[in-house]
């Protein structure tokens, strides 16, 4: 796709209608029903108070810039030649818009967000880095509860001449409110921490009475990440999102206490009161979007496009910062869709593009909104598996004015793009000074150059035949407004002209036609069969989830078969996904036969996320239909199939390691048993032992005691493993033995090293020493018993390094960096480090790198502290003076002449390089830069003199502190089956068993340093630039 930018020559007519909107609605530009909530008023206690006003903003703040006035605004947009941008509303219509949707009249929905940050009515008791509050009560829901400032208002083209000349509050003085729609003769108001509904029978938008509360308990710690995007799927149910930093545990009249830390996306059906968690993980969600077939969606805050959201799904997340997911025993999690382009944060809202309207050229791909970077990106979607890849294709539309924020957007009725515009100079929410600008926001249209917009029309009167003809209407939006009036009604007249669809029609028909015989009159199974029989995948793949949506105790024998069968030819890799699903939905005895069929559905051998799949649904079934799985395995072709030896056997005896209990060691041990080849008991050892890492193993049964001796020689950790970890002391005596023994197995030692580690013996010391110490031995028996040692607290532990370090030691980068990770990890071993720095002189304190030093301050030893900040200066936090100082001297530097590129690559290659990537090149301990704003030199000099400023997703610090008094500084890589998985800023991953953990606290400081410019001439900041900025 060749993106050409020109100035847009579509403005005027625009402004026109922004000056006639100006006199309809009003002159005053200030919004009076919001206000910035100063920190005093908010603070519940002095200490909240002095937490927030010392609290240093991070990310993109409020600065000293005014707002362009509407009509500069539009001219400074760039856009390409076949679109035309109109602004529809702008303040004073509108302030903060926070989401916007369309009714059956096609009228306008805004939902002005106002109050935002804090509810009224609560005062803030405790709060953490990333400004997640505690308040000192919940607010009660409308009407009984405090108003707000918030509103959804209605605006309308009464004439259709594509302007809005009508406006109506529709719902006034809501107390944090994020997402709006009409249905079932309610308007639905997403107010977190409820979902209420207000009658509206006529269905004209204006509500007929009190609201009823539907669900309670999202949560409302962040208001940048409450309960969002509310929305109807074709199947019938509300969806929604909710964003990273917020749990929830929610109720409605059929659901009670559903507990979820973090992203998600969730569903609720009004009929039936049941909420769902639908998918879990993702970026910070804050927008859902269902594409044709039912598909769903959210952007990302990364930089990433997005997640495609399958149900039942566990997405990656930030697990150290938002939570672990809410089954411990997923035992793996499915990544955002690959990219191929900038990977330039971020796109966190987007819609898939099938409105029928725009040129062809944009036809089912990606519009992205970015409101960081202030433009919308092109990108397209390109099948890989059961999934899809993303390939950037452009940008259609950008402004240099930073205060363009778009945060929603949506394919209206016309087939347009219709963008709301938060517009401020902030962006960030990692600040709890109420600085917003509240007077200010806009709605755009980006639409076809040649088309003119549609007449005036209401859905509502249309007759249910009618309805049904528009479910082939070549605009998505049409077809999905019909489905919500064919739910609304359910009106059974048309189900034999749906039937004819379903069975006649072309494919798109024929799955809108099933969609709306289930929301007319559920999915019989005569419908259910032909639907599974029906040559579109999609159609099968939605016949497949309907059928559990109905949550019933058993399915009809017919059904019941028709899926296995399915399951067992099906090729269509999306179906398998659903099938997969939907046997985790079922009961065992309806789901056992499905997963039967799917372990020997050779189309599942190489999909990732279907392994993942198929992996859930078998553990959803293994601890409630245990006998039926386990029987399965009692027949050898299963054992020989690659999905079951690749990815199943070693997740499902872990499951029942980690879960613990005889009947589930009983369950380890039956599988040892039916095990027909070595290779297979080789799967089943790695599995059985990483999951009872940390346990007591004197509580295994024997029969399982006994597997493990007979075959932990040949495929675990050596014959002595288990009993090492029962503390014999013949067998550690043996062990220790083993360990120096230079004709002994290496891979036996490393095992005898490793568990050392792990157990507590001190009786290991000196020999984990003798090895660590001896150059006669191999580096990696030397690395494995630094890293044991860092498990015992014994002060002769540091003196003896420090003694070994400058002739037996230092010579070896590897064994250098372990050993100086080593002093990090307890303050005496640190002390040691500094006498031979300081008072023998044997340690150059250059050889100490940052991170190691800043990892020494975290133990918070006074004295260590003191040395750091004065012998290290570069790694003493920059107060805010000398961060201004800095930024300014940088300013000046660049501002002067140009960098030379190729100077900078080899500045850049010394300073950055070992833990960024930048044009393919480079570490991955930090965030990738290629993607990065690069040309925006403040934003790049505001983050690199002050790297606390905008930590991004993923690269948070942890500090761990173990039972036994080390501690670990890194990031956390995962989260489940109890254990959780860090990279330490030094070394290898480790895995640690919750029992080995104390404490585990996400850090305010990046682990990139502070002063990184400080050394540097003015010239080299500028060479360094220049590359950067390439």
């Amino acid at each position: 796709m060749s993106i050409k930018f020109s100035l847009t020559a579509n403005g005027h007519p625009a402004i026109l209608f922004l000056l006639s909107t100006l006199a309809l609605f009003g002159c005053s530009e200030k919004n009076e029903s919001a206000r910035n909530v100063p920190l005093h008023e908010i603070a519940g206690n002095e200490e909240v108070k002095a937490y927030m006003e010392a609290f240093e903003g991070r990310g993109a703040q409020s600065d000293d810039s005014e707002v362009t006035p509407p009509e500069k605004a539009l001219q400074n947009f760039k856009v390409v030649d076949d679109l035309k941008l109109d602004l529809v509303l702008s303040e004073p219509q509108i302030h903060q818009p926070v989401e916007i949707n369309f009714d059956h009249r096609g009228r306008l929905w805004v939902v002005q967000y106002n109050q935002y940050p804090y509810p009224e009515g609560v005062k803030i008791i405790d709060i953490d880095n990333h400004i997640r509050a505690v308040f000192d009560k919940v607010p009660a829901p409308p009407p009984k509860g405090i108003r707000g400032a918030d509103k959804i208002t209605i605006f309308e083209d009464t004439d259709g001449n594509g302007t809005y000349d009508k406006s109506t509050d529709a719902i006034t003085g809501l107390n944090i409110a994020t997402g709006v729609c009409l249905g079932r003769n309610y308007i639905w108001v997403l107010t977190p921490p409820y979902l209420v509904a207000y009658p509206d029978p006529d269905g004209n938008g204006i509500p007929d009475g009190q609201p009823e509360v539907h669900l309670s308990g999202f949560g409302l710690e962040d208001t940048h990440a409450v309960a969002n995007s509310l929305r109807w799927g074709p199947d019938g149910w509300l969806y929604g999102a909710q964003g990273s930093t917020t749990h929830a545990t929610i109720t409605s009249k059929a659901s009670k206490n559903v507990h979820f830390k973090g992203q998600a996306i969730w569903r609720y059906h009004p009929e039936t009161r049941v909420f769902e968690i639908f998918a879990e993980g993702g970026g910070n969600t804050f927008h859902v979007e269902i594409d044709a077939k039912g598909r769903v969606y959210s952007g990302d805050n990364g930089s990433a496009r997005g997640f495609y959201y399958k149900q039942g799904g566990y997405y990656q997340k930030n697990w150290g910062k938002h939570g672990a997911l809410t089954n411990p025993y997923a035992l793996g999690y499915i990544k955002g869709m690959d990219l191929t382009g900038e990977r330039t944060r971020f796109t966190h809202a987007w819609i898939k593009y099938e409105g029928g309207s725009l040129p062809e050229v944009y036809d089912n791909k990606i519009i992205a909104i970015n409101p960081l970077q202030n433009f919308v990106q092109v990108t397209r979607l390109k099948e890989q598996g059961s999934t899809f890849s993303n390939i950037d294709e452009g940008i259609i539309l950008e402004t240099k004015d930073h205060w363009f924020r778009p945060v929603d957007i949506k394919a209206g009725p016309d087939g347009s793009i219709y963008i709301a515009d938060w517009n401020d100079s902030r962006l960030s929410h990692v600040d709890p000074r109420d600085t917003w600008n509240k007077s200010t926001g806009r709605v755009y249209r980006l639409s076809n150059k040649n088309e003119t917009g549609i007449e005036v029309f209401d859905l509502s009167t249309y007759s249910s035949e009618e309805l049904v003809s528009l479910l082939s209407h070549k605009n998505k939006w049409f077809r999905q407004q019909a489905l919500r009036l064919i739910g609304d009604r359910k009106d059974k007249s048309v189900l034999p002209i749906l039937k004819d669809m379903l069975a006649n029609g072309d494919a798109q028909s024929a799955l809108e036609a099933l969609w709306a015989i289930n929301l007319t009159a559920g999915l019989e199974p005569e419908v259910a069969l032909d639907a599974l029989d029906h040559q579109d995948p999609y159609v099968r793949l939605w016949a497949v989830r309907l059928i559990s949506d109905k949550n019933e105790p058993e399915l009809p024998p017919a059904i019941a078969h028709k899926l296995a069968e399915l399951a067992a030819s099906e090729n269509h890799l999306e179906v398998i996904s659903q099938l997969a699903s939907t046997a985790k939905r079922l009961t065992g005895q309806d789901a056992i036969p499905i997963i039967s069929s799917l372990l020997r559905n050779e189309s599942t051998a190489h999909d990732k996320d279907n392994q993942l799949f198929i992996w859930w649904a078998v553990e959803s079934k293994s601890v409630s239909s245990r006998e039926s799985l386990l029987t399965l395995f009692e027949d050898e072709k299963y054992w020989t199939q690659p999905m079951v030896k690749e990815f199943i056997l070693s997740r499902l005896i872990q499951r029942y390691a980690l879960e613990g209990g005889l009947e589930h060691y009983n369950a380890c041990a039956l599988l040892f048993e039916l095990s027909p080849t070595d290779d297979t008991k080789q799967i089943l050892m790695d599995g059985l032992l990483e999951g009872l890492r940390g346990r007591d193993l004197a509580e295994l049964p024997a029969n399982l005691a006994g597997i493990i001796e007979q075959y932990q020689g040949k495929y675990g950790e050596g014959r002595l493993a288990l009993a090492m970890r029962q503390n014999s002391t013949q067998a550690i005596t043996e062990a220790l033995g083993i360990i120096t023994n230079q004709q002994a197995s290496i891979k036996e030692r490393l095992s005898y090293i490793r568990i050392f580690g792990e157990i507590n013996q001190p009786v290991s010391i000196p020999v984990l020493l003798k090895i660590a110490e001896g150059q006669e031995y191999s580096t990696a028996l030397r690395l494995a018993s630094i890293q044991s040692l860092k498990h015992y607290e014994d002060p002769d532990i540091g003196k003896s390094i420090a003694n070994a370090y400058q002739h037996k030691i230092r010579a070896d980068l590897d064994l250098r960096n372990a050993s100086l990770s080593l002093f990090a990890s307890r303050a005496r071993w640190a002390n040691e480090l500094m006498d031979k720095i300081f008072v023998t002189r044997e340690i150059r304190k250059e050889e100490v790198p940052a991170d190691i030093l800043k990892q020494i301050k975290m133990l918070n030893n006074l004295k260590l502290i003191k040395l750091v900040d004065t012998h290290w200066p570069e790694v003493k936090i920059t107060s805010a003076d000398e961060m201004k100082r800095e930024m300014e001297r940088v300013r000046r530097a660049l501002s002067l002449k140009k960098g030379d590129p190729k100077a900078g690559k080899l500045i850049y290659q010394q300073s950055c390089g070992s833990c960024h990537r930048l044009f393919g090149e480079g570490g991955n301990i930090g965030p990738e830069l290629t993607g990065y704003d690069r040309d925006d030199l403040e934003y790049l000099t505001l983050n690199i003199v002050n790297p606390n400023a905008d930590i991004r997703e993923g690269y948070v610090n942890y500090l761990i502190e173990k039972t036994d008094g080390q501690i670990i500084m890194g990031t956390i890589m995962d989260q489940s089956g109890g254990n959780v998985t860090i990279q330490p800023i030094v070394g290898t991953e480790l895995t640690l068993s919750s029992s080995e953990i104390k404490k585990m606290e996400a850090q305010k400081t990046s682990i990139m340093p502070e002063r990184l410019l400080e050394p540097l001439s003015d010239q080299e900041i500028r060479d360094l630039f220049a590359y950067m900025g390439k």
